[in-house]
């Protein structure tokens, strides 16, 4: 009986979301918010579900050949120098960074300033180059004279050993959120950055969940501050209580309530969202047929259907979209996604929500303690969009008021109106809307810093 209760609620909360995603219009009864929620700027964008054959027509079958390939090859392949270092956190994750030192273009050498990339939810490190070779930021670093250090939190599939626990048996090995990376993963990836370039002082460019973590690490680790020049936070899912994604409400609808403990159990505390191959493979398609008129049928290439909400069609790049769904879905954790729904509806920054006892015993308080912004002392630049579903104008400007004045250094506005939260890595216009003037600005940072001005 037990078990058919459990079935049966999963189904719902499952349905719930497929519904809620893939109809935006179906956002059931919206539970109680305590922020008010934010009304996005109205565009001209068009929607037309047809729009990527319509491109793809006009681009005929393009074929990336490094959609099949991981970043090592990719980086080989291309002559950039790639290594990859291992670290084990004080609770016994075992993570991966990768180091490209230098390519044709910026051979390696001793003194390249270093740069740290902290990627988001549900993503790799691979998300940095989903992007074409000549566009992403990865590469366009290490063209220009950096030395570009990739991270992987805890539960990505480049991070998924522990010296005791199996993250395909024990279910404790998923019992983390954004907090736990901050604490336990971006310290010994940091220090492990700067011991091997020899640096005192390093650069961190995050994006959503990465800015998360930082934050976390930042604000509870005061320490940390003094390792860092500067941070760059892409769309930084601090304060999200604007969020109007379709998955809010039905995330919400869980939150504080036993479905939380409910769906973390069922699905063994991740979303596997890694292999996309077993999909084409199950449905006799090739990644390069993926926006073909004969896939259409499957839905595949909708995909302001499957993920409303967090990219913009317009600056969506269908020809790209192999290479995309090869290197940006990876495992999603559920409890980081619980943390940030109890975010959006406690409309602060705080720990996790354990109900009253637990967090009478762990924090000494009911309710779980917010971060104090006012500790993090790295000069921060912060990027956000228009569109973004998840961090919206407003929580941009509480997130500003809350960093302490000398520390943030400039807010900057996409400048595009129609900008999304994954524009940050998928957009087409992204290396010159996002990319170049931020190399461009920590160069400038870093020129201060090296003549003392």
């Amino acid at each position: 009986m037990k078990f058919d209760v459990i079935r049966v609620s999963v189904v719902v909360i499952a349905c719930q979301l497929a519904l809620a995603q893939r109809f935006p219009s179906l956002q059931f009864t919206k539970p109680i918010r305590v922020c008010k929620e934010h009304q996005p700027l109205q565009t001209n964008v068009s929607t037309d579900p047809f729009a990527c054959t319509k491109e793809q027509d006009l681009n005929s079958r393009v074929k990336d050949l490094d959609a099949d390939k991981n970043i090592v090859q990719i980086s080989q392949e291309n002559g950039y120098l790639i290594d990859s270092y291992n670290v084990t956190t004080s609770d016994g994750y075992i993570l991966t960074l990768f180091r490209i030192s230098g390519g044709n273009k910026s051979p390696a050498r001793k003194g390249k300033p270093a740069v740290l990339l902290l990627h988001g939810w549900g993503n790799s490190c691979e998300a940095w180059i989903a992007l074409p070779n000549n566009k992403n930021i990865v590469y366009m670093l290490a063209d220009g004279g950096w030395d570009v250090w990739l991270g992987n939190f805890r539960g990505s599939s480049f991070s998924l050993l522990h010296k005791t626990l199996n993250a395909n048996k024990d279910l404790k090995y998923w019992d983390f959120t954004f907090h736990e990376m901050g604490l336990f993963d971006f310290p010994p990836m940091l220090d492990q950055v700067r011991t091997i370039s020899g640096l005192d002082k390093i650069f961190v460019i995050g994006h959503s969940q990465g800015v998360s973590s930082f934050m976390v690490a930042a604000s509870e680790l005061p320490g940390i501050n003094e390792k860092i020049h500067a941070a760059f936070l892409l769309a930084p899912v601090v304060y999200i209580g604007g969020a109007y994604d379709t998955f809010v409400p039905p995330l919400l609808s869980i939150i504080n309530t036993p479905g939380e403990d409910l769906l973390y159990r069922i699905v063994q505390g991740r979303i596997q969202l890694r292999n996309p191959r077993l999909l084409f493979s199950a449905l006799r398609i090739e990644p390069h047929d993926i926006c073909q008129s004969q896939v259409l049928k499957c839905g595949l290439c909708d995909l302001n259907a499957l993920i409303p909400n967090v990219f913009n069609p317009s600056q969506m790049n269908y020809t790209n979209i192999p290479r995309i769904v090869s290197k940006l879905p990876d495992y999603g954790t559920i409890k980081s996604a619980l943390h940030y729904g109890q975010i959006v509806r406690s409309c602060s920054f705080r720990y996790y929500d354990r109900g009253t006892r637990e967090n009478i015993k762990r924090y000494g308080t009911k309710e779980p303690p917010s971060y104090n912004l006012k500790r993090v002392k790295t000069p921060i630049f912060l990027y956000y969009a228009e569109q973004d579903a998840w961090v919206t104008p407003p929580d941009i400007q509480r997130l500003a008021r809350a960093l302490p004045s000398d520390t943030l250094i400039d807010v900057v506005r996409v400048n595009d109106d129609t900008f999304n939260h994954l524009d940050f890595v998928v957009a087409r216009d992204a290396n010159v809307l996002v990319y170049k003037p931020l190399i461009q600005m920590m160069i400038k940072f870093n020129n201060r810093i090296k003549t003392g001005v």
